[in-house]
């Protein structure tokens, strides 16, 4: 029986070596790397395994060991000194209540420790500054805009206040998430309307149809379904359309090569199920009918959290959607969805509520995004 020392290149190498040399038996005195190295040392060795369980036992039980070294210091004082400046401990009537109220300042000091902690942003030395322009990307870290996007930006706040450079760092970011492709629908003949499962696609593709025929004076509109044997989508659709007075059509009786310069018709489709088969049908009629022209709008619900809209934009980077942002009277847009739209180069065209249909479609420009996060984030 013995203590020996294993160097491995990693921890699970070296003790793989201590079972292969101890077996089942040997327990882990220390661990450590030298050098790149990793050193743990072992023993099978009775003795030595008794002995640093005991240690172990003393080290966790770190009340006790408290205790006896407050009672030996405070043994050896005659003249009874409180460790504590309170002059209320001397009047208390018992070892323990002094013990207890003693940890019960300790707790919470400890407490207020880590919540400073919690609040400190480490940075480098430009960021120790009497120039308030180094203060503005914390307060952009603390409203949770990712530092990509912040390190990106930074030509917009850099030499400037910190309410200067946090207006122009917001009107940056909104001149980098708008979108020219709004005209594009106004002009388009064909549109497609798709998204996650309950981002508000159908009730969108009724706005926009709505916003439409009011903007070109037309009732010349018809809603094409293109669903995956969704019943229940295809009677939204249908009730929508009667309500606004359009036409509605099956997407498999749909004539993709049926489309002259001379047709005034305005074809809303609307995708249903979830995106991956919006994506399979969109993919497939670029395919096969090379010559049609469409301006497709992704819906992204607000609220939707950064690993969702890096994952969408993933999936639709070949098909470089405008964005259209959905429910806005149910949730807002937070600074994490804004960084990963734009750090994927998304594009968003329009905003939009859930509850009213007509006049419900606003187009989002450089100053509407300006304007709704200076009024949404004004605790930077």
């Amino acid at each position: 029986m013995k203590t020996q020392m294993f160097k491995a290149k990693d921890v699970k190498s070296a003790i793989n070596l201590v079972n292969e040399e101890f077996g089942d038996k040997a327990i882990i005195l220390s661990t450590k790397k030298n050098n790149g190295v990793v050193e743990v040392e072992a023993s099978d060795n009775d003795e030595v395994i008794e002995s640093h369980k005991r240690k172990i036992s003393e080290k966790k039980n770190f009340s006790k060991v408290f205790f006896k070294e407050f009672d030996e210091k405070n043994s050896k004082k005659e003249d009874n000194i409180s460790y504590i400046k309170n002059d209320s401990i001397k009047n208390l009537k018992s070892q323990d209540e002094k013990h207890k109220k003693m940890f019960d300042e300790i707790n919470q000091n400890l407490e207020l420790i880590r919540k400073d902690i919690n609040n400190v942003i480490i940075t480098d030395q430009s960021g120790i500054s009497d120039q308030l322009s180094y203060f503005t990307p914390v307060k952009l870290r603390q409203e949770k805009f990712s530092p990509e996007i912040i390190n990106k930006l930074n030509y917009s706040y850099i030499g400037r206040s910190l309410e200067e450079g946090r207006i122009s760092f917001f009107r940056e970011l909104a001149k980098k998430l708008t979108s020219n492709d709004f005209s594009r629908m106004l002009n388009s003949k064909n549109i497609f309307v798709f998204g996650n499962s309950g981002s508000g696609k159908s009730t969108l593709a009724a706005k926009i149809a709505s916003f439409l025929s009011d903007r070109k004076q037309t009732k010349n509109i018809n809603f094409v379904d293109v669903s995956n044997s969704s019943a229940g989508h295809s009677d939204v659709l249908r009730s929508y359309s009667r309500v606004l007075g359009f036409s509605v059509s099956d997407y498999k009786s749909f004539n993709f090569n049926d489309q002259t310069p001379e047709d005034s018709k305005i074809n809303v489709f609307d995708f249903s199920g979830d995106i991956n088969f919006s994506i399979q049908k969109i993919r497939e009629i670029k395919n096969s009918f090379p010559s049609f022209e469409f301006c497709s709008i992704l819906t992204v619900q607000s609220g939707s959290n950064s690993d969702m809209i890096n994952g969408i934009c993933k999936k639709v980077s070949d098909i470089r959607p405008m964005v259209a942002v959905t429910k806005l009277d149910e949730c807002w847009v937070g600074a994490e969805e804004f960084s990963s739209l734009a750090l994927n180069n998304a594009r968003i065209g329009l905003v939009t509520g859930t509850k009213v249909i007509i006049d419900s479609v606003i187009e989002a420009n450089e100053n509407s995004l300006t304007k709704y996060m200076k009024e949404n984030f004004n605790n930077v």
